[in-house]
């Protein structure tokens, strides 16, 4: 899969951009302990002594290019926001890594950031990061989704604070909605804002529902036809929802699908959510009149016609 370095020069100390397809996903990020720190850094002087040895046309940290040379690349896809995107970037990567065809022809750009969201500027301001990403990375998709941890006083991107719980807190909050989708949408890119899923603690998901519907308000209210709002995944199709750590994975098994925070996707989970966006993100770029796996298209039909015309000259048998 196509790789580039992103977040180097910038304040955001993203994670590492599209590990090698089939790396286990975690669902939140965790502070690393010394040991691990240690084990991370002779990992990474491993990488550098490896990566120098490579041939000139590949860059440290990159796939081969794909051996059709007729793939290129086609698309690309951001995943931003706080840490409940890591779940949506990892399932949806390994949906893509398991299309020969998708792996070489789409990227996916991870900027998920833990601990963040609209309320901490201070640490990281999302309408700022977003243009930033925009004007960089250069998607013609952002899959967006903040909220998980903004149940706390705000801090916006001058520095000014309002206390949670205040007359004019939600009102600060939904101007923050507006101009991070705002941000979003200036690079030309579409945009879809997914909503917060049930979690396991009742206060903290009455907050993520009323966020949702402020959320989808705001789509609404800026009306452009690039930006929609999707529904989160639910666990059960018709009804009401309700949290469950397990559930039917995808072969109906039951198995862990929630992580022991109650709020993440464990692996499984992933795999859930991922089988729920991905037909929401292709129907996307259909709206762009793009497929997704068009950079394969020509060399599928290449190949059909060469085996057609090989079983016409072999005759009937």
């Amino acid at each position: 899969m196509p790789v580039r370095e992103i977040g180097v020069s910038s304040a955001a100390d993203y994670p590492i951009h599209n590990p090698a397809p089939g790396t286990a996903g975690h669902a939140a990020p965790a502070r690393p302990t010394p040991s691990r720190c240690v084990t991370r850094i002779v990992a990474t002087i491993a990488c550098c002594l490896a990566a120098a040895m490579l041939p000139r046309d590949l860059h440290a940290g990159a796939d081969p290019a794909p051996k059709d040379k007729g793939q290129k690349l086609v698309s690309r896809i951001a995943f931003a926001g706080d840490s409940i995107v890591d779940n949506y970037w990892e399932g949806v990567l390994r949906v893509v890594s398991a299309s020969p065809c998708l792996k070489g022809s789409v990227e996916l750009g991870r900027f998920a950031r833990n601990g963040t969201g609209l309320t901490r500027g201070d640490k990281l301001f999302w309408p700022r990061e977003v243009r930033r990403i925009g004007e960089t990375f250069r998607p013609d998709l952002f899959v967006l989704s903040v909220g998980l941890n903004d149940r706390q006083f705000i801090v916006d991107g001058n520095g000014a604070r309002t206390a949670w719980g205040s007359p004019n807190w939600t009102d600060k909050y939904r101007d923050l909605i507006d101009e991070f989708l705002a941000n979003a949408v200036a690079s030309n890119a579409r945009v879809l804002l997914i909503g917060l899923p049930i979690v396991r603690d009742g206060a903290e998901n009455a907050d993520l529902q009323g966020k949702n519907q402020m959320f989808a308000d705001a789509v609404a209210r800026l009306g452009s036809p690039h930006v929609q709002y999707i529904a989160p995944w639910r666990l059960k199709h018709e009804g009401a929802d309700a949290f469950a750590s397990y559930g039917p994975d995808r072969n109906g098994r039951t198995v862990q699908i929630r992580t022991s925070d109650g709020e993440h996707f464990t692996v499984a989970g992933e795999d859930l959510v991922a089988g729920y966006l991905y037909p929401k993100i292709v129907a996307a770029f259909e709206q762009m009149g793009v497929r997704l796996d068009r950079s394969c298209a020509g060399t599928e039909q290449a190949a059909d016609a060469v085996a057609d015309k090989a079983a016409d000259n072999k005759g009937p048998q």
